[in-house]
């Protein structure tokens, strides 16, 4: 039987993960095309961190665009990554990894999937002779018919908080309070990354040196707070990005060819921007859930999902360490006009959103099994955020598809078999 371990490998080689071999166990080795190079003052900031700590590492930041050609890619028909820095409107050259350009054309190839836009799912239906799910309902975003898709088996992976909201809406007489919620936990015990923190400074040390164009990902900081035993009076930790770029002059005033103009004549300063951000590890806690409205429902008379979600004590004093580390490791590089903030940012304004549908041995604390199936309707499998038990320190997508693949790998054996 393959180990998870095996299935991040079978996603990465699919998806097209870059980075460098970096032999640290906060944050394991893959399967990686070659890395983007780091301008000079990454790699400056990267090495003085190394002279000053043992366990705080500058790496390049992994990232799923494709930096070189395999045969698979071109199989995919996708192109290299040309740096356009525009990956969040889809990749129409498929050089990063997403839905439009990689998964849906994979997808249509076997001619096994039929796609249905503007579907909306209104819930899992389920039949209480079979005592399993039977499909979906599926409500057309403009003209609000109904339809019931029909399906052995049923993944729900609409995202953490959607996910939650389906299985919520998904009541019958033998689950009044949604699909495999016996023991009430659903929509509970929520999480999310804190991202509040930044900080920024200007370094003034490469007057020489410059860029050109960009690269899609920044550097990254794992983890380095209560990894091996608890040092804080806060439990848990958190990673942070870091970046460099040249502090330019640019004239921005007017507009037509004039403005063009003075676009192309940008004026080196010879000094650098730098910037670090956190990214922190909130404690899924009970009282963090989401529940259906009573009274409000959307356009297509669907429940609306109340979010009663929060930062807490140890957030804060999360991010006040931040601060103070950072703003320490910064002036260990010579780093001057150190300057630190709190955006104050909502919960899941980054959408890494993970919980309450958690996995579990015991159904009496837990939804889900092993294999990622409702404990109580073992034909249906949640393989998104949702599942999670906690958000950790990185980046959760790579890991909702190698838990996905291993999910429907094991279903598929057991269609086979009979047993679901």
């Amino acid at each position: 039987m393959m180990t998870l371990k095996a299935w991040y490998t079978y996603v990465e080689k699919f998806v097209g993960v870059s980075g460098n071999k970096d032999g640290l166990d906060t944050l394991p080795d893959g399967d990686f095309l070659k890395p983007w190079e780091s301008n000079v003052v990454e790699d400056y900031f990267s090495k003085e961190m190394k002279k000053h700590y043992k366990d705080r590492h500058v790496i390049y930041g992994r990232c799923a665009h494709l930096t070189e050609s395999k045969p698979q890619f071109i199989e995919q028909g996708r192109g290299l990554c040309m740096s356009r820095r525009i990956c969040q409107r889809g990749c129409p050259l498929g050089g990063y990894f997403n839905v439009n350009s990689t998964l849906i054309p994979w997808a249509l190839k076997t001619g096994n999937m039929t796609l249905k836009p503007n579907s909306v799912v209104q819930s899992v239906l389920y039949d209480e002779v079979k005592q399993k799910a039977t499909g979906v309902r599926v409500i057309d975003s403009k003209t609000k018919e109904t339809t019931d898709y029909f399906a052995k088996v049923v993944f729900v992976t609409a995202a953490t908080l959607n996910t939650n909201l389906i299985l919520l809406n998904s009541k019958s007489k033998r689950f009044p309070n949604g699909l495999g919620n016996d023991n009430g936990l659903m929509g509970k015990y929520i999480a999310f990354h804190n991202y509040r923190a930044t900080i920024k400074a200007k370094c003034k040390g490469f007057p020489d040196k410059t860029i050109e164009g960009a690269k899609p990902t920044s550097h990254y900081v794992p983890r380095f707070r209560n990894v091996y035993k608890q040092e804080t009076d806060f439990l848990r930790g958190y990673a942070a990005g870091f970046g460099a770029s040249p502090a330019r002059e640019t004239d921005i005033r007017g507009f037509g060819a004039t403005l063009k103009k003075q676009l192309l004549e940008t004026k080196e300063t010879g000094v650098w921007n730098v910037n670090s951000h956190m990214m922190g590890e909130t404690i899924p806690k009970e009282s963090n859930q989401v529940t259906l409205d009573k009274e409000k429902v959307d356009s297509w008379g669907i429940p609306l999902l109340n979010i009663n979600v929060d930062y807490d004590e140890n957030d804060e004093k999360m991010i006040q360490d931040f601060f103070e580390q950072f703003t320490e490791m910064f002036k260990k590089a010579g780093f001057v006009n150190i300057k630190t903030n709190d955006n104050k940012r909502m919960p899941g304004n980054d959408i890494h959103e993970m919980g309450g549908v958690r996995m579990g041995k015991d159904p009496k604390t837990s939804l889900l099994n092993s294999w990622n199936q409702l404990h109580e309707c073992k034909n249906v499998f949640v393989t998104d955020g949702a599942c999670m038990t906690s958000t950790s320190t990185q980046n959760p997508s790579l890991t909702f598809m190698a838990i996905t693949a291993r999910a429907a790998n094991y279903a598929i054996k057991q269609m086979k078999k009979g047993l679901i």
